[in-house]
């Protein structure tokens, strides 16, 4: 028995090294099934501060709800681009800190420091109305819980800031 092991053994390798035995592709990878973990934050707050759309795009499920207190109604996967570019354009230096992050299983909690200059036009995302930037910077809180799929897309956002306090900050209320 050893002599026929060894033999066999020696054609498993040799078939695994020119590519003729790989294993059934059914089988899920321990990364499509691990739980996300704080790099999957970072990735998030790092796709923000690139300021690039596509980069916030490849995160997420084709499927995406995205919840944002100034959207008069949820985010879908083609509604984001448009407002990703009008945040970029109007805040072109924003910044999302993740402060701090609790992770559990495939959702996560962002604790977040949001900072930017309103330097170019934005658009109310509820009335329409477009104003000019008057080169005020905001700093505030925020929070963001993030739902992830098995494949580490994000499925669902729901953005927690206080309008009132930025408003206030950009001079937009008294």
């Amino acid at each position: 028995m050893r002599s026929l092991t060894l033999p066999l053994l020696g054609i498993a390798l040799m078939l695994g090294n020119i590519g003729l035995a790989q294993e059934p592709q059914t089988r899920p990878t321990t990364e499509a099934v691990a739980p996300i973990d704080h790099k999957d934050v970072q990735r998030w707050a790092a796709a923000w501060n690139s300021h690039d759309i596509d980069t916030v795009l490849a995160l997420f499920d084709r499927n995406v709800v995205i919840h944002q207190p100034s959207n008069p109604k949820p985010l879908d996967f083609n509604g984001s681009r448009g407002f990703f570019a009008m945040i970029f354009k109007a805040y072109p230096d924003f910044r999302v800190e993740v402060t701090d992050a609790v992770v559990e299983g495939h959702t996560a909690v962002s604790i977040e420091r949001v900072t930017g200059s309103w330097s170019g036009p934005f658009t109310d995302p509820a009335t329409g109305q477009t104003s000019p930037g008057n080169g005020r910077h905001f700093d505030h809180p925020g929070v963001m819980v993030i739902k992830y799929g098995a494949d580490h897309k994000i499925q669902n956002v729901d953005i927690y800031w206080d309008r009132l306090v930025v408003d206030q900050q950009l001079g937009i209320t008294p």
